[in-house]
């Protein structure tokens, strides 16, 4: 309308009546304002003259009988029951630019029908309704129909009333073959075995249908189907999403889903848990592992995220996810101003998110750098008794290792005395003396001699291993370390010190073993060495593996030949000599190839080797008074007394073994919500800006729905239990409207997410209530009105279609013929895995890594997760617990048109494209189900002939018999594949990459082969991946 609120009339809109316009609107019948009206009104008036201030014009809502009724000084918008004298009517007839609304500019020109129903509307009284979705839901149950024998139960009655208004009649029902694979799909999500088909078809009882339905809904496949669509709602995801699309644990809560739908548990509970689990007195474990729902939103942790806009933003997707999913709501529109079509405001909406504002930051960088960690809280879950056992011994021996290394460190032999025998070892330096080799033995054949140095150089014949054995007779007392050098010589290759080649002299020490004979003694004792160190060592070949008892590892100098090299080996404790007493030295080299010491000598001390290994940086500190030292100086004689001293090291390698085997009994978690203990301020963020704080407000609920009472908390317990008791006109028409949607492919209300104005409006409003009140009376029981539904005459109906109908009815909106549509992505893959006999039932868990091509997964980012193909039997586990990255779902999901769940998905979209084709022919998923199936039909009918063996495969994939047609067809791809496959081609069909399968070996590869392209054949038809 015009800016000013006065609405002087140009011409009168009487004049305008006599020009009439064709229209195609009955004349008989009045006028519904919510069918009729309201559409129209929203889609060409709403935007300017409707519930948002901000762009409302000439101070008019036509959204409000009374605002749109009342006197603009003796105008009138609309005058009830005069259209000629209503200024709304004038405009939209108007034949002046000027005048015209909605404007020409608007691209929003009514048609002339919709002129014509404004008309008759005002005319017959202009009555204004409440929407729809805001009434509350009642059950009418005086429902005339044409035919009284075709109704089965409730639903049936409002179906044929509508069929009879549009002169339809239902179809007949489907045959018995059809429907059991129907109801399988839709209530577990995968297909009937041969054996339950044949049962149900023999079955002529009057209870056959029913039975068939109740074992369906009590089989604990039914979780894991319908849990799909509700994670689907739940944006539930194994990442945080965005680039840095990192993996985190919520896995929990996806057992916990498919546990509370096979359970039955009642939807204002599971709606409660949900939402508030933890607030929940004495919340038990899975309580608080329900709230994952709202745990599962994306978490930004990429470099330059401010943490309270990433919790900003969790908070507004929580809102906006919790409006879609119970009240189908687009609260979203009302986050930066009112809603322009529903009576929803902006203090609405940050009155929900009030609800949600006491949670924590989920990002945090420690105050350093720019990347961040994802540190929202979790729960840990509960492990095994006997894990926990076990982890809780694990834990005490740390604690005791912890409590012994303080002392070793604090003790009269710890750190500070260390540091004064190592002070006092340098003013008085014990020095290494050179043991003179009384005998020299090899098992090698090699020559050897003995130089003026006491060293012994090798030459002569290079054996692959050899073990030399070394016997001395030390002149000292005591002997508290040993050396071992390896020395370079010219008579050796490249120099050496090792013996194998010019280019690579290296040697690997496997195993130093020391022994000590006495005389008068006939068993010798061995010398225990407790640690050593090295002036280099090659990397994975470190100079402790010369002392690990283990002969394929060992000491190696790779990239550091043409040098001298030295060992020092500490004993366990000082070795008493006495005189004449011998030390032999076994230097075992078992790597082979040559790999053996060219020159070696040895050594022995008498006091503490370190003084001879500290860097001239250690000795300009230990010439400082200890009271001089700072703090980085003794850090580094901490770090050298842990270093050289044995029993510490030994010690630092048990707590490090012990903490390897605690965190290996891993403690999984998950995600959960958790209330702060001080609650947060909430303001309305203008223009949806976090920074931009307006008014404050307190928790609330829209104004527009009934009031939240009084005794309920203001937290997200209370908003749960608000949601759900049974007076919001909402929440469970929302809720039965998408299993409605689920089963027969479109809900009652197409538009799934929004029952808002304009949102479509329901093709059968009062089945929608009846079964909205049902729910809600039957204890809020999922199964109970999925059984009512499918026990229906009208979910019976073949999906036939004639010709008649199909013009009537495209859409089949009014449901004169059964549902058929294509499966969703899980379902395809699921139904593969279970007609080739690889499913596995394996439930709850970590999520699992199918095969997917290689290479998926990459990104730029840090902490990349990797893709592990799964080798067992979670390879062939259901969709549903298939790992979910959101930058890169699986693969073939993505195909079928599954979501990234970066949000919550009400409904996915069904195409269909030559992409799917090539899925099901090509990815190695598909063709290892294919080799499998194939390898199914001819264990399972060993003696039989081609066309029996098609027969039961149709019977597996389709659950019905093939017609000639078909079997001709198949005939003749087994004849021409067997005669035209080259053993070559058979052998490369069969290794195909990506198949772990492995076909019974007894089989004949050829026919195998051959029966291989027909199984891809079933699983790639149309029919098979199609419900109905």
């Amino acid at each position: 309308m015009a800016a000013s609120p006065q609405f002087p009339l140009k011409q009168s809109a009487a004049a305008f009546l006599l020009v009439g316009f064709p229209f195609s609107v009955s004349a008989e019948g009045k006028i519904d304002f919510n069918r009729d009206v309201r559409p129209i009104l929203a889609d060409r008036c709403f935007h300017c003259h409707g519930p948002d201030k901000e762009t409302r014009e000439a101070d008019l809502r036509l959204d409000i009988e009374e605002d749109a009724k009342r006197d603009f000084g003796g105008y009138f918008a609309i005058n009830s029951g005069n259209a000629a004298d209503s200024e709304v009517y004038y405009r939209i007839i108007s034949d002046d630019d000027n005048d015209l609304m909605p404007p020409p500019e608007s691209k929003r020109e009514m048609t002339d029908e919709e002129k014509e129903i404004i008309r008759r509307w005002i005319d017959e009284g202009a009555e204004y309704e409440d929407h729809w979705s805001l009434v509350p839901p009642t059950q009418v149950t005086d429902v005339r129909v044409s035919d009284e024998s075709w109704i089965s139960n409730e639903v049936d009655q409002f179906i044929l009333n509508r069929l009879d208004e549009h002169g339809l009649k239902p179809s007949e029902e489907a045959d018995r073959r059809t429907l059991i694979r129907r109801l399988s799909f839709d209530l577990t999500g995968l297909p009937p075995t041969p054996e339950e088909v044949e049962a149900y078809v023999n079955d002529a009882s009057d209870e056959a249908y029913e039975a068939v339905v109740d074992r369906l809904l009590k089989s604990p496949r039914f979780g894991e189907h319908w849990a799909r669509s509700w994670l689907d709602l739940a944006r539930y995801a194994d990442s945080n999403g965005f680039q840095a699309d990192q993996l985190r644990d919520s896995w929990a809560y996806r057992d916990w889903v498919i546990n509370a739908l096979n359970h039955g548990m009642p939807f204002d509970q599971f709606t409660i848990e949900q939402l508030a689990g933890d607030l929940l007195p004495n919340a038990t474990i899975d309580q608080k592992i329900a709230t994952g729902f709202h745990r599962t939103v994306t978490c930004n942790v990429e470099a330059g995220v401010h943490p309270e806009e990433n919790r900003t933003n969790q908070v507004v997707d929580r809102v906006n996810t919790t409006a879609t999913v119970w009240l189908g709501t687009t609260m979203g529109c009302v986050q930066c101003h009112d809603h322009k079509y529903d009576p929803f405001t902006t203090k609405d909406y940050y009155g929900l998110f009030a609800f949600f504002n006491n949670t924590p930051l989920e990002v945090d960088n420690g105050g350093k750098g720019v990347s961040f960690d994802f540190v929202g809280p979790k729960m840990d879950l509960p492990i095994p008794a006997e894990q926990a056992a076990k982890r809780e011994k694990i834990s005490a021996q740390i604690e005791q290792l912890a409590s012994k290394r303080k002392q070793m460190m604090t003790g009269s032999e710890g750190r500070e005395q260390w540091e004064t025998d190592l002070r006092t070892s340098l003013k008085n330096r014990p020095e290494w003396t050179t043991l003179t080799v009384e005998r020299f033995g090899t098992n090698g054949g090699e020559d050897f001699r003995l130089l003026e140095d006491k060293s012994v150089l090798v030459t002569g014949n290079v054996p692959g291993t050899v073990v030399y054995t070394i016997d001395t007779k030390p002149k000292l007392k005591q002997v508290t370390a040993l050396r071992v050098e390896a020395l370079t010589h010219d008579e050796l290759p490249g120099t050496g010190p090792g013996r194998g080649d010019d280019e690579r002299p290296n040697f690997i020490l496997s195993e130093l073993n020391v022994t000590l004979h006495e005389k008068g003694q006939t068993k010798a004792r061995k010398v225990v060495l407790n640690s050593v160190t090295a002036d280099y060592s090659q990397p994975n070949w470190e100079v402790e593996k010369s002392i690990d008892g283990n002969r394929k590892t060992g000491w190696a100098i790779g990239q550091q030949f043409g040098k001298p090299h030295w060992a020092v080996y500490r004993l366990e404790e000082p070795l008493l000599l006495k005189e004449g007493a011998t030390l032999r030295f076994s230097l075992d080299q078992n790597y082979g190839r040559g790999r053996t010491i060219g020159r070696v000598r040895l050594s022995a001390m008498d006091g503490d080797p370190l003084v001879h290994e500290v860097s001239d940086d250690i000795l300009k500190i230990l010439e400082k008074n200890r009271d001089k030292l700072s703090k980085a100086e003794i850090r580094t004689l901490d770090d050298l007394f842990m270093e050289s001293n044995p029993a510490l090291k030994k010690l630092d390698a048990e707590m490090s073994k012990a903490k390897r085997d605690l965190n290996a009994i891993k403690i999984p978690s998950t995600l959960v919500m958790i209330e702060m203990e001080e609650s947060r301020d909430t303001h309305i963020m203008n223009r949806g800006v976090y920074l931009d704080k307006g008014e404050k407000v307190v928790a609330a609920t829209p104004e527009v729905l009934p009031p939240m009472d009084e005794s309920l908390p203001k937290d997200r317990l209370g908003l749960a239990k608000w949601l759900v008791n049974g007076e919001n006109p909402l929440v469970a028409r929302v809720t039965v409207n998408r299993w409605w949607a689920e089963l027969f492919g479109e809900g009652i209300v197409a538009t799934l997410e929004d029952f808002g104005t304009m949102a479509q409006p329901p093709t059968h409003p009062r089945l929608l209530d009846w079964l909205a009140v049902e729910f809600v009376d039957s204890g809020w029981d999922m199964k109970h009105v999925l059984k009512v539904m499918v026990m229906s005459s009208t979910y019976r109906q073949s999906s036939k279609v004639n010709p008649e109908t199909y013009e009537a009815d495209p859409k089949n909106s009014w449901l004169a013929r059964g549902p058929r549509f294509r499966m969703t992505a899980e379902m395809v893959r699921d139904n593969a895995l279970a007609v080739s006999g690889m499913l596995s039932t394996k439930a709850e868990g970590e999520p699992i890594m199918p095969h997917q091509p290689t290479g998926i997964w990459r990104q730029v980012g840090r902490n990349e997760p990797k893709w592990i193909d799964e080798t067992d039997e979670d390879r062939y586990r259901r969709g549903v617990y298939v790992i979910w990255r959101r930058a890169a779902p699986y693969p073939s999901f993505v195909n079928f048109d599954a979501p990234d769940r970066g949000s919550c998905v009400v409904s996915r979209p069904r195409t269909n494209t030559p992409l799917q084709a090539l899925t099901l022919m090509n990815d190695p998923v598909y063709v290892e189900l294919s080799l499998a199936l194939a390898n199914r039909l001819l264990s399972e009918t060993p003696e039989t002939s081609d066309e029996e063996r098609i027969q039961h495969a149709f019977e597996l994939v389709l659950s019905r018999p093939a017609d000639k047609e078909e079997l001709s067809f198949l005939e003749g791809v087994i004849r021409e594949r067997a005669e035209s496959l080259s053993p070559e081609e058979v052998e490369n069909l069969l290794d195909s990459e990506g198949i772990n399968y492995q076909p019974n070996e007894a089989l004949d590869k050829t026919e195998l082969a051959a029966w291989f392209y027909v199984a891809s054949i079933l699983l790639n038809l149309d029919e098979t991946i199609t419900k109905g």
